[in-house]
């Protein structure tokens, strides 16, 4: 299929914040979040990698108490692989992040559930074979049908 719009990868993943400070401190202590465009000096955004994806905050004015919507259309949650889910949900829940005993199951993948500072909804997973995304285990299942069809 031809597409309308040809893509040649996935960007970044912007995300609104109240507080750029307390966001960035969050994204650095859970994330490792690697700064390398910091417009708070004139008001603009930060970017930074996370896993080596470029990820945007973005300063929203918001209302005292003003949380991120749950369960609504659009964006659901961002999704970082992780070696192992059980070292990842140890040490989050040591430090407060979550209160579950395990990680989720789903299937033959694993994950743990955190909020960030203003209720994004963030997400660390173990996918199957160590794989570090699901374009990379869509890739496997496209071999594995074409080999299966041949």
């Amino acid at each position: 299929m031809t597409a309308i719009a040809p893509v040649k990868g996935l960007s970044h993943t912007a995300i609104r914040v109240a507080d750029l400070d307390r966001s960035v401190a969050f994204y650095e202590k859970l994330y490792g979040y690697e700064v390398f465009i910091d417009g708070r000096p004139t008001g603009g955004p930060v970017i930074g990698l996370i896993g080596g994806h470029a990820v945007e905050l973005i300063k929203q004015a918001a209302g005292d108490g003003d949380k991120a919507p749950r369960d609504v259309l659009g964006h659901s949650c961002i999704a970082f692989s992780v070696e192992d889910i059980d070292a990842t949900h140890g040490a989050l829940k040591a430090e407060g992040y979550v209160k579950t005993d395990e990680p989720e199951t789903f299937g033959n993948v694993r994950v743990v559930f955190v909020r960030d500072p203003d209720g994004t909804l963030l997400e660390f997973i173990e996918l199957p074979k160590k794989m570090a995304s699901l374009a990379e285990l869509a890739a496997r299942m496209k071999a594995k049908a074409a080999a299966s069809a041949a």
